[in-house]
């Protein structure tokens, strides 16, 4: 097992949305990001059972994105006013590929996003936004 920093993570975003981004850019000046993918378990508990019992539900796509203002890339602010939902890619680290052929590992699919700047006079602006699935997501390696 390679284990690699989190300091060439990306994010990646297409405003087109489609299932196969043709004009995928790297957001830049961000140095964040948290993805979950939380199931949902659903209770099944009958009379007389010993314990608890679940099934698995689907999965519930969300995570957050951070980082500083850049006055030249103001995408994450565009995505907020889009009607659409767009394509939204998460990689780890893009030094780190597995497979035959080669693959650098990302999360992706399409996304909403909302985005807020946290500005005081003790430092640089801050960016924080937070993104849900608007479709299937995936991890490219499997």
């Amino acid at each position: 097992m390679a284990i690699k920093t989190g300091r060439y993570g990306q994010v990646k975003y297409d405003p087109n949305g489609e299932d196969s981004p043709l004009d995928l850019q790297t957001i830049v000046s961000l140095n964040t990001w948290k993805l979950s993918q939380k199931t949902d378990k659903i209770n099944v508990t009958c009379f007389g059972d010993n314990n608890k019992k679940y099934v698995m539900g689907l999965k519930d796509i969300s995570g957050s994105v951070g980082g500083f203002w850049n006055s030249s890339s103001l995408t994450l602010f565009q995505a907020v006013d889009a009607a659409d939902p767009g394509f939204l890619e998460l990689v780890p680290n893009f030094n780190d590929s597995i497979g035959s052929p080669e693959v650098v590992p990302a999360f992706s699919g399409l996304a909403y996003l909302d985005v807020d700047i946290d500005t005081d006079v003790e430092g640089a602006p801050k960016i924080t936004g937070s993104f849900v699935a608007a479709g299937d997501w995936s991890l490219n390696v499997l």
